[in-house]
């Protein structure tokens, strides 16, 4: 029969209104291509309702860049149906969307390892939507630092307990929320490229304590999917 072994990371369907693919983190993609090597290794997408949706990647990317940390592949409509998941697009008039302000507020959402169990009818994977408050953004990088003190659950029954496994959280959606004067949405801010790392593993660097997840802006990606390189080298320079 074999042994069933899943590793996890997030994916989301973006929508910039020129093209709609989808998004994740390039470590995701590029792990899988490195397991791929062995015999009976798929790349799948869950679905709660149905079972998961097998996506030939290979066949399907984009564009990925190892420091950028983005993936994208392309996805059909009648994929993203099956799927039943909502497309983002958000309050957006022209691309790329501005950044996440300093000081704003954010929500993020991804599937960490930790949540995933098997079931009669496959696979359920928990997902761990927050909020909160963006410590920094700058033209590379957006962070917000989990204050626990400040938490409040809104979703289950536990509280994250300390030292929680973010490992899965990886290219998930970082989404900024605007505050107009008579109505609040939302734009797509970034693209999850790491989360907080338990302090009780020992082969990874951890500080107590100091949980923040960090995310590559939006605007590394073009309207068509591919990445902008261009933009990111000269952000390297200054």
């Amino acid at each position: 029969m074999g042994v069933k072994r899943m590793k996890g990371g997030t994916v989301f369907v973006l929508n910039t209104g020129v093209a709609t693919f989808a998004v994740t983190a390039a470590h995701v993609v590029q792990e899988f291509f490195n397991d791929s090597k062995f015999p009976n290794v798929h790349c799948m997408i869950a679905s709660h309702e149905k079972s998961p949706l097998r996506i030939p990647l290979g066949d399907r990317i984009i564009d990925a860049n190892e420091e950028i940390d983005i993936a994208t592949f392309r996805i059909t409509p009648e994929e993203i149906q099956y799927l039943n998941r909502m497309v983002l697009q958000g309050h957006v008039r022209d691309w790329p969307p501005k950044p996440a302000e300093v000081g704003g507020p954010a929500t993020y959402c991804g599937f960490p390892g930790v949540g995933r169990r098997s079931i009669e009818q496959g696979v359920v994977f928990g997902a761990v939507p927050m909020a909160g408050i963006v410590t920094n953004s700058h033209e590379t990088t957006t962070s917000i630092f989990i204050e626990r003190d400040h938490l409040v659950r809104v979703l289950g029954n536990n509280d994250m307990p300390e030292n929680f496994n973010f490992g899965g959280m990886s290219g998930g959606p970082l989404l900024a929320i605007i505050q107009a004067e008579v109505m609040r949405t939302w734009r797509p801010a970034g693209v999850i490229i790491q989360g907080p790392n338990p302090g009780d593993v020992p082969t990874q660097e951890a500080i107590p304590g100091l949980e923040i997840i960090r995310a590559r802006p939006i605007h590394f990606i073009k309207a068509d999917g591919y990445l902008d390189l261009d933009r990111w080298q000269q952000a390297n320079i200054r």
